[in-house]
Order: C-alpha cells, then structure tokens, then sequence
C-alpha cells in the first residue's frame, strides 16, 4: 500500500513505536532484565500489531462507510435542489398566467 495514500497507518504506526518504546522504558525501569525485554517486547509488538492492523481494518471500514453516506446525501441535495429549481419554475409561471 502507498504510504502517501494511507495516512492512518503512518498514524497507527506511530503510536505503535511511541507505545513501545513507553512500556520498555518503563519495564527497563522496574529492572527487567535485557533478555526478557526482548522476548517481551517481541510478544508486546506482536500483540500491538495485530490491534493496530484491527483497528486500522475498522477505522477503513468506518471511514469507506462515511464517505458512501456523504455520496448519496450529496445526490439527495441535488435531487432537492433540482425539485426546488422546478417548483420555483413552475410558481414563476403561475404568476406570469395570473398577470
């Protein structure tokens, strides 16, 4: 995927890294020692990961799903708008047969 293309991962793929590095700062500070940081940060990149890509996956879906609506309410004003440009027709000619 095109990286221009996909903002929300570039996001997501931030708080990924900021996450991580803010929990092995944290564990490296409660004295965990080095071997089991990266075995547990492996399982803890893994974990994020796969929420990241969930929610990457919903928040496509959601947002592929706004823009639809947005389509077919755009389609509804114009359908109104062409109805209102008719009536108005329509009333101009009333007024110019009652003149």
């Amino acid at each position: 995927m095109n990286r221009n293309a996909d903002p929300l991962s570039d996001v997501l793929t931030e708080m990924c890294a900021k996450a991580l590095v803010t929990w092995m700062t944290h564990s490296a500070q409660q004295g965990m020692p080095r071997e089991e940081l990266l075995i547990r940060g492996n399982d803890f990149v893994y974990a994020l990961h796969a929420n990241f890509v969930l929610l990457h996956d919903v928040l496509s879906e959601t947002m592929e799903d706004i823009q639809q609506q947005s389509h077919k309410l755009e389609e509804s004003i114009d359908i109104l708008a062409q109805r209102l440009h008719s009536l108005g027709a329509e009333a101009d000619n009333m007024v110019a047969r009652i003149k």
